[in-house]
């Protein structure tokens, strides 16, 4: 620890930007190592127990924390409201799961980037959230750009694809939940919840399709949990180190990150339209997300 603190204290003396970009990096650099595990584990465990395995490791990561945060100051009074939105969240698990077993990597990056699209249709409808033309006409550039990426009608749509855009729904889906949260329940509350719901909710699927655990498998298994968490909590740390509109497009580096993973780890080489349909994609979220940062700071004003 005592190692450590010279390198915190001069993290923390870099200004937030940069911190913000490095968490961001590091984000998708754990996304994509979280892809690479599952890879690896695929031919011995299904992606309904692998999630499982995931759920169970994270929840002893958040356990010391939240012992240490104490339970009283983790309480909730909309315990529904959790359940709905780690089901919901759970599914995009699944998705995204085994659309990392079925899709080139570059492709599943490219394609994850339409969440926060799926996000303003999202909370337009369900959180009645006031969406202008501008954002709207952005938010039909972004899903143009994943059309660009999928060619229906040109090449086949596979079930991967199908699982990964599924995934962003509800990702989505669980995100809008997540700000519905936020109105009355603390940031570390929707965590804890989170690592707690998701045991039980994905226990039974898991025991449908459960293979016995191998000691060599161990080490991969632990990584579940402890990269899934790491890019959470990277992700987490960049935004509140500067502001969305500067860090999302740092998020962007996680397509060359897959595909350099890809190339060399799987001979998968992406295809023009992917890096095509990715660049439309980021640019409709990144002005969408500087659109309603500029309005966050005229409201504060």
């Amino acid at each position: 620890m005592v190692l450590l603190s010279p390198l915190e204290r001069a993290f923390g003396r870099l200004p937030g930007t940069v911190r913000g970009a490095i968490w961001m990096i590091l984000g998708g650099l754990f996304l994509t190592l979280l892809a690479l595990v599952i890879r690896h584990l695929q031919t011995q465990y299904d992606v309904l127990q692998m999630i499982f395995l995931r759920s169970v490791v994270s929840f002893f990561l958040i356990l010391p924390w939240a012992i240490k945060v104490g339970l009283i100051n983790l309480k909730t009074r909309r315990i529904g409201l959790h359940v709905f939105r780690n089901t919901i969240h759970y599914f995009g698990n699944v998705g995204w799961f085994f659309g990392v077993t079925l899709v080139p990597l570059a492709d599943l990056s490219a394609l994850q980037f339409t969440v926060p699209l799926f996000s303003v249709v999202l909370a337009a409808i369900f959180l009645r959230e006031s969406v202008g033309f501008h954002r709207w006409a952005a938010t039909a550039i972004g899903f143009a750009g994943a059309l660009v990426i999928i060619r229906p009608g040109f090449v086949d749509v596979t079930p991967g694809i199908i699982a990964v855009i599924a995934s962003a729904v509800f990702y989505a889906s669980s995100g809008v939940s997540t700000k519905a949260l936020s109105r009355t329940d603390s940031p570390n509350a929707v965590l804890f919840y989170m690592s707690v719901i998701f045991i039980p909710i994905s226990a039974i699927p898991a025991i449908w399709k459960w293979q016995p655990l191998m000691a060599e498998d161990t080490i991969p298994i632990l990584l579940l949990g402890v990269f899934g968490w790491l890019a959470h909590f990277c992700i987490i740390r960049a935004f509140a180190a500067a502001d969305a509109s500067f860090v999302a497009p740092f998020d962007f580096l996680r397509l060359p990150i897959a595909a350099l993973f890809g190339f060399f780890l799987y001979l998968e080489e992406p295809d023009l339209w992917v890096w095509m349909g990715a660049v439309i994609i980021f640019a409709a979220t990144w002005y969408n997300t500087s659109r309603e940062n500029r309005a966050s700071r005229k409201a504060a004003e």
